[in-house]
């Protein structure tokens, strides 16, 4: 997609970890290493809380060191952590995920999706359930800022399947949620569930504080491609995402391979002066 020239204040690069996750399991440091070689400033690891990694999906059980090992590792890098991708902090669970954030430095955690919310995986087509959704928002995003760390809330496409009467559940979420929660915009999914990522975007304002940019051919079920190779509109995306801290790189699935999409999306970024990546 061609690239308009228009003003665009550039913002840091980071790349989210879901992306390479099977190279992670095969070689935790060394992949970092590489990210950092690619010329990205940051990343946005997961935590999975107290799920152990055998309960998870093969190509998920990614063995995440000790939050202080962890940061020792970045810091020799030079990787700082845009966001933590992590579980509601609620419950007995609530201070293992805020501590791992404010060890990693970070002061944004996000979840990632409602199926990642127990008791919480059908919010998006069910009212009570949604509703009930939004009141642990609230209680953890009250829990984090005591903290000084901010909840965020990343949307995949099913937030836009179900039509409550005129409004979808992402709709309502917003409408609702206490206003300390903030968004992690996904401008892919919204592409694929038939949504402007603009529009969410800039109707979200200030509270859009992270966007993960991807590529691809907006269908469910396709693999996605290095950014500015597809059908979504990177420079308008980034355009209209001005309250976002960081410009996110995540691909799911890649139709090609991983390391080298991600290279080209970063290097499609910077060349382009949307964002900040590393220099040398």
């Amino acid at each position: 997609m061609p690239v308009e020239n228009m003003p665009v204040e550039k913002k840091p690069l980071a790349v989210n970890l879901f992306s390479v996750r099977r190279e992670l399991i095969a070689d935790f440091e060394g992949t970092h290493a590489r990210l950092a070689e690619m010329g990205f400033l940051g990343i946005e690891p997961m935590i999975f809380g107290p799920i152990p990694l055998e309960a998870l999906p093969e190509d998920m059980r990614v063995p995440t060191p000790p939050a202080d090992e962890y940061r020792a590792m970045l810091d020799r890098m030079g990787l700082r952590v845009a966001s933590l991708h992590a579980p509601l902090p609620e419950g007995d669970g609530a201070d293992y995920a805020l501590d791992f954030a404010q060890t990693l430095g970070t002061d944004q955690l996000v979840l990632a999706s409602f199926m990642a919310l127990p008791n919480a995986a059908n919010a998006h087509a069910d009212l009570a359930i949604l509703d009930d959704a939004i009141r642990r928002f609230g209680a953890a995003a009250e829990l984090a800022a005591a903290r000084g760390i901010s909840l965020g809330f990343h949307n995949h496409h099913f937030e836009w399947e179900v039509d409550f009467d005129g409004r979808y559940a992402w709709d309502l979420f917003w409408s609702k949620v206490d206003p300390r929660v903030r968004a992690e915009v996904d401008v892919y999914w919204a592409t694929a569930a038939q949504q402007d990522p603009t529009r969410v975007l800039r109707d979200l304002g200030p509270r859009a504080t992270r966007v993960h940019l991807k590529d691809g051919p907006g269908i469910l079920n396709e693999p996605q491609v290095a950014l500015g190779e597809g059908k979504v509109d990177i420079p308008a995306c980034v355009e209209a995402a001005v309250h976002a801290e960081w410009h996110i790189v995540e691909l799911d699935e890649c139709a090609t391979d991983m390391f080298e999409a991600l290279e080209k999306s970063a290097n499609y970024l910077v060349r382009n002066d949307f964002s900040i990546g590393r220099e040398g």
